[in-house]
């Protein structure tokens, strides 16, 4: 698949896929591979690296991340 076919593939907001999140922030992408939680895919997109990890597996760290309890 090609980075275009990527970003048009998760960047499409009329039909965003409930089943990933997409991480913008590359301390946070960090922190959740850190905490064993590898990403699904990664691309470039307009000069940033954009991280996709499974919604379900990131729920709990996610957590950690909002109360600032991730380390």
């Amino acid at each position: 698949m090609t980075n275009e076919e990527k970003i048009r593939k998760y960047m499409d907001k009329n039909n965003p896929d409930p089943t990933i999140v997409k991480i913008y922030n590359t301390k946070q992408a960090g922190l959740y591979i850190k905490h064993n939680v590898e990403p699904i895919d990664l691309f470039y997109n307009d000069g940033t690296l954009i991280f996709v990890f499974d919604k379900a597996e990131t729920n709990s760290i996610y957590t950690k991340w909002l109360s600032h309890t991730l380390f």
